[in-house]
């Protein structure tokens, strides 16, 4: 089905306040929420075997913790979920072509723009590369 909305989930407090927009949404255009998880080799030292399947079942857990909130908020809602091995930012907008989404909901860091700039941000790649529209939720202020 095409018009899915797609919302990256890695446990952080940014893809924690992303989820029940994405719930939202997806109860709001009668579509599919699609949960992606995405982890890519380490640029600098590889991975090995181990590395690999701890970040993958830590992806998975959160994925079904994340799907359990969305049904919870939404019990007939078809939530999906999508473990992809690569690089988080590439990997949301090929998840989103590929299934014909009709948007993306990804979580902030808080961190604005000046740090984003000088460390890079999966949130600023994604705004950058996607080909459909992306919802960015900031996390609540701890102060």
């Amino acid at each position: 089905m095409a018009g899915e909305i797609v919302v990256g989930c890695d446990g952080s407090p940014g893809s924690h306040a992303a989820l029940p927009h994405a719930v939202d949404l997806a109860q709001a255009f009668g579509v599919p929420l699609v949960l992606v998880f995405a982890y890519g080799q380490n640029p600098v030292g590889g991975q090995t075997g181990d590395l690999k399947r701890a970040v993958e079942d830590l992806g998975a857990e959160w994925l079904d913790e994340a799907r359990d909130t969305a049904l919870a908020a939404a019990p007939d809602l078809v939530v999906e979920r999508e473990l992809v091995d690569g690089r988080p930012a590439e990997s949301l907008v090929l998840v989103a072509e590929r299934l014909g989404a009709r948007m993306i909901v990804v979580g902030g860091n808080g961190r604005g723009r000046l740090v984003n700039s000088l460390i890079g941000s999966v949130t600023s790649r994604v705004l950058e590369d996607s080909p459909v529209p992306v919802v960015c939720v900031q996390p609540a202020d701890e102060d």
